[in-house]
């Protein structure tokens, strides 16, 4: 009820109006991404690196994935790099073997064998693969972090220098760490650009004649400043916002993916060594945030599964060393799955696994036989000239037609045409034998002559036999046209 004042009357003082709090201050802090402030600014991560069981494993993994990188382009395999992507004839060479933009179905087969992949890898490892091979991962854990902490420090130096006015001293160490990192970024770019250019040609390229490689320098230079802007700025935002596969999670991860979890039962009640009160049962966890400290994203286990966690294991193993010197049993933080944590028993086959690795069968297994039983050259006819036929003086109907034939073997062959039926048929090639170079296409001119009276319905069907002097032969059919309503005998 409002209270009534006279004019007689003094109206009492207003209480003092509430002090304001702003929107992001009163933003829960679980609601923000943890590379992120309540106000919104970005908040750099430095993890503490644990050098625990799993880092070790990590680390020997990412170091044989560097010798991998840089090694592929240079080691020869089959006259080529073991791994080279020419575009100049839309020819991919992996490992030794030749792979043609007319390699349609073995395209079709390796793509869908990487897609079952990632499903299968992501259904059974989950986050496993981000925290182990993931480039991202790899060279932001491996590479220019420890560049980073080799010139400043650790995390709480890397922070204070962040934060401290710019001196000499700080501008000298900057410029140091992004001198080094911009050396390591033209190393990965030229590597990059050298799977798809070849190292001898770039190099030779870049000492004799830089102006004619202007698309090379202009990709390495390109792909050196996304380098340094994604590890040297960017970063775990990478992981927490702009990669899709930790929100794929919810579609391919079930309660038996492998993930990194907080054992709650275990953990809880937690409270700091210093604030525990005696009578109480508490916990395992001393809320020591060792975990969130080493965690690459920032993100704090604890709080169950998340979408930035990218099962690094970093947590794991800054748990364990606090558990030891606690003397209580390691494993408080551990790869398990939604169904151990509810007491089961994690089932690595089941109905998802069987189907996927039914598909990876497949998939692979069609491509590896694709690959082995292709032959030593690719044959396409088709037909050309304005007419779809033409009458000639003889009487004869001709089909113009263009033969194009592609030669896979490292070595020159000399391929012949010949046709096989209808019976009667004559055939003209503008180029008999035609000699075609390794890894080259050529293209010929076909004429096939046959009666008038062999077509049905305006049509028959041609059988082509091309043969090679290095043992290829294969057959072609090809339906020729006619005139309609002009015999009807079989050819």
């Amino acid at each position: 009820m409002a209270t009534l004042v006279t004019p007689t009357e003094t109206p009492p003082p207003a209480a003092a109006p509430p002090a304001r709090t702003s929107a992001f201050e009163a933003a829960p802090e679980e609601e923000l991404l943890y590379s992120m402030s309540a106000d919104g600014k970005r908040r750099f991560i430095h993890p503490t690196v644990r050098r625990g069981r799993f880092w070790k494993i990590r680390r020997g993994i990412a170091y044989g994935l560097f010798v991998l990188f840089f090694a592929l382009p240079v080691i020869p395999v089959g006259g080529y790099p073991a791994v080279f992507f020419n575009l100049s004839d839309g020819q991919s060479h992996i490992f030794g073997l030749t792979f043609h933009p007319t390699d349609n179905l073995i395209l079709a087969a390796f793509g869908l064998g990487v897609i079952v992949m990632v499903f299968f890898v992501g259904s059974t490892f989950g986050r496993m693969w981000c925290g182990y091979a993931c480039p991202q991962t790899v060279y932001l854990e491996f590479l220019f972090r420890p560049i980073e902490a080799l010139l400043e420090g650790g995390p709480v130096n890397q922070t204070k220098l962040n934060s401290a006015p710019w001196s000499a001293r700080k501008l000298g160490i900057k410029t140091a760490k992004w001198a080094i990192w911009t050396v390591v970024a033209l190393a990965m770019a030229m590597t990059f650009v050298a799977y798809f250019v070849g190292w001898g040609p770039l190099l030779r390229g870049l000492a004799a004649s830089p102006l004619s490689m202007k698309g090379a320098i202009f990709a390495i230079a390109a792909v050196a400043i996304l380098i340094l802007f994604d590890f040297g700025w960017f970063r775990d935002q990478m992981c927490t916002v702009a990669c899709p596969y930790g929100r794929l999670q919810n579609v391919m991860a079930d309660a038996d993916t492998i993930l990194v979890a907080y054992d709650e039962k275990r953990g809880e009640p937690k409270a700091r060594e210093r604030d525990r009160v005696a009578g109480i049962l508490w916990g395992d966890c001393i809320d020591c945030k060792s975990c969130v400290a080493s965690c690459p994203t920032g993100t704090d286990i604890r709080r169950g599964l998340q979408p930035e966690c990218i099962g690094s294991a970093q947590c794991i193993d800054a748990c364990d060393v606090v558990m030891l010197r606690v003397g209580k049993p390691i494993g408080l933080i551990k790869y398990t799955s939604a169904r151990e944590q509810q007491g089961g028993v994690r089932r690595i086959l089941r109905p998802r696994t069987i189907a996927y690795l039914a598909l990876l069968l497949v998939s692979w297994g069609a491509f590896g036989a694709l690959v082995l039983t292709r032959g030593d050259a690719w044959i396409e006819i088709l037909r050309t000239g304005r007419e779809a036929y033409r009458l000639l003086p003889t009487g004869e109907v001709a089909n113009q037609l263009r033969l194009r034939i592609k030669n896979r073997r490292p070595d020159m062959q000399s391929f012949t045409i010949e046709i096989v039926s209808p019976k009667g048929a004559h055939l003209v090639v503008s180029e008999s034998p035609v000699v075609v170079k390794p890894q080259e296409l050529v293209t010929v001119d076909v004429v096939t002559s046959v009666s008038p009276g062999v077509f049905q319905e305006g049509q028959i069907p041609a059988r082509y036999r091309i043969r090679s002097d290095r043992g290829f032969q294969k057959e072609i059919e090809f339906l020729l046209l006619g005139p309609y309503g002009t015999g009807g005998a079989t050819p």
